[in-house]
């Protein structure tokens, strides 16, 4: 039995004419006399006698309809006040962010948020991720309610996951590769996938998925030939499932291998001894929110909206640094 069901008997038997009541619930006359059969072999028994002169209830109609217009009362009044509670801000947001994002896109978000919702208590904290779940914050063991990440590939799709919601694209970083101030790359103003060919590049863990991992580090050039990596990914060179920025960095000045990253990495992350080389013919980086999709509430949402208002030079950005990389870009490079 639907409540949409209860409903039409309930208009029924409140017109005492089958169609009135399907007027004022805009639906068929055949609808209507659809349902109301279907309630009566619900419940065992004719709920209306129905002549070419008159309708009314029966007995058993009487009955069903005291207790279906109490429980039908004490239903939607409970609904509006859900709905009613389900739409206020709460007082309090868990928000995890990736470091390397550096503090000012945090800051700003945050800002623009509370000044729309000043009782609501943001509390931030900066994640530390690891090899086997992507999306775990481990945190001192505390849980966040929503999570600002990097999703590479120029979009959200990369950090996609059954039972998550990533939120729109918030801001781009272009891509560079990290590599020893004394590498033959150091001294390039800017590269190509092309030019990494001679060189290992750092791997990324497998249990990142192969998404993320393609994105992040690819297996191939823009032009289709096959990137060199490492033979041992990440954490087994650290001999950890955590990836901490500053060990990724120590690989790289240890001459480990080389790591496609953000341009920007060693202003938020300064590391004596290494360079980046921003990479021409990479989708940027991207910033988006991502959140469990069973702890939706209107305070993450929000946050997305509040965020999405506050970095909307940023997204137009993102769209534009989305396009192909043209041959002259390229050979600007060299």
């Amino acid at each position: 039995m639907e409540l949409r069901d209860v409903e039409t008997f309930l208009e029924v038997a409140r017109v005492l004419h089958f169609g009135r009541a399907a007027e004022r619930l805009h639906v068929s006359q055949g609808r209507v006399s659809q349902i109301i059969k279907g309630l009566e072999r619900e419940v065992g028994g004719a709920l209306f006698e129905r002549s070419s002169r008159r309708v009314r209830l029966t007995p058993l109609g009487e009955r069903f309809r005291t207790g279906a217009a109490e429980g039908h009362d004490r239903l939607t009044a409970t609904l509006r006040e859900c709905r009613a509670v389900a739409r206020q801000v709460g007082d309090r947001l868990r928000i995890g962010y990736q470091w390397t994002m550096g503090g000012e896109l945090t800051d700003r978000l945050v800002s623009g948020f509370t000044r729309a919702h000043p009782h609501c208590e943001v509390v931030v904290s900066s994640l530390v991720f690891r090899a086997g779940g992507n999306l775990v914050p481990l945190a001192g063991g505390t849980d966040v309610d929503l999570v600002l990440r990097w999703s590479p590939g120029g979009d959200g799709s990369a950090v996609e996951a059954p039972g998550l919601v990533v939120g729109p694209l918030l801001a781009a970083v272009p891509r560079g590769v990290l590599v020893p101030a004394a590498h033959p790359l150091a001294g390039r103003r800017a590269i190509v996938l092309d030019d990494l060919l001679p060189y290992e590049l750092l791997r990324l863990p497998d249990a990142l998925g192969a998404q993320l991992r393609e994105r992040w580090v690819p297996t191939h050039t823009s032009s289709g030939r096959a990137l060199r990596h490492t033979d041992e990914d990440m954490s087994r060179l650290m001999g950890t499932e955590h990836l901490p920025v500053e060990d990724v960095l120590a690989l790289v000045a240890q001459g480990r291998g080389l790591h496609l990253t953000i341009a920007g990495l060693l202003d938020r992350v300064p590391f004596p001894g290494l360079t980046v080389v921003p990479v021409l013919d990479m989708p940027p980086m991207v910033v988006v929110p991502v959140w469990r999709a069973a702890h939706e509430n209107a305070t993450i949402r929000a946050f997305v909206e509040s965020a999405a208002r506050t970095t909307e030079v940023e997204r137009a950005v993102v769209i534009r640094a989305a396009t192909p990389v043209t041959t002259s870009v390229k050979e600007a490079a060299r």
